[in-house]
């Protein structure tokens, strides 16, 4: 067996024997660990396995934390309309109730990351190299958008093209496309294994609702609808319940709950 000595240490114990005198004897304890491949393995998969277990129903818990944050915005704003305004509307510069609200965003940020962290640890165990780029582009998505919006959030007048309301534009470009990017990437690869066939069929049919409803905020900008908090929303949600039904898929679902050492 091939051992590694972690730490040697004495400790020493006073006993009283039968003739009513103290003695002291010492005891050497040799702390080790065994260093075979066997063990770090199986000690790895524990370890993969109980993260992918504690993480896999944080999706669900962003995805309700996210539509409170727009809802109880909402409810707090008397003046914000959702059919006009964007959701950044809430949490921007000057906005009532926006220390409030991006309490909300970060506990989201906070559980989809760890989610997505999940679902990259989960790809890498049973699926091939579509499935696993997927998921780190959707990583890179939540990671723009977390540090993104933090560092530029929209200013109070957001139709003013200062350096801040730009690149929250381009922030907002980007996690986009790398939204409509990992969804096609996941669902080419979850279509290529016939056991979660049905799921890549649901991730497309989501990432096209998603594209076509996200072409429309140009369009309706384009034309002066002023629709731009609606076609936002369509797009928001559609996300959202599409990472909540991954969620609920590998949380609730017996077989993916099934964990063997391959």
């Amino acid at each position: 067996m091939n051992f590694k000595v972690l730490r040697i240490y004495v400790d020493s114990y006073k006993i009283v024997l039968n003739n009513g005198s103290v003695s002291k004897i010492y005891l050497l304890h040799i702390c080790y660990i065994k260093r075979n491949k066997e063990y770090l393995y199986s000690m790895r998969t524990i370890f993969m396995k109980r993260f992918e277990k504690h993480t896999m129903p944080l999706g669900m818990v962003g995805v309700i934390v996210y539509i409170l944050h727009t809802v109880i915005g909402n409810l707090l704003w008397d003046e914000y309309n959702p059919i006009t305004m964007d959701i950044s509307s809430l949490t921007a510069v000057g906005a009532p109730n926006a220390e409030l609200l991006k309490i909300f965003t970060g506990i989201y940020s906070i559980c989809t990351i760890l989610f997505v962290a999940g679902l990259i640890v989960k790809a890498f165990r049973k699926y091939h190299f579509l499935v696993r780029t997927g998921y780190i582009v959707m990583m890179i998505m939540e990671l723009i958008s977390l540090f993104g919006y933090s560092i530029f959030p929209l200013t109070g007048d957001k139709t003013d093209m200062n350096f801040q309301n730009i690149m929250h534009i381009i922030v907002t470009v980007a996690v986009v496309f790398t939204t409509i990017t990992s969804g096609f990437i996941l669902a080419f690869g979850y279509l290529k294994q016939e056991n979660v066939y049905r799921l890549g069929r649901f991730i497309l049919v989501m990432v096209i609702i998603i594209t076509v409803t996200g072409a429309t905020n140009p369009i309706g900008i384009g034309k002066g609808l002023n629709i731009l908090g609606l076609t936002e929303r369509l797009v928001i949600y559609s996300l959202q319940f599409m990472m909540f039904v991954l969620s609920f898929y590998y949380t609730f679902n017996n077989k993916e709950k099934e964990y063997t050492l391959e």
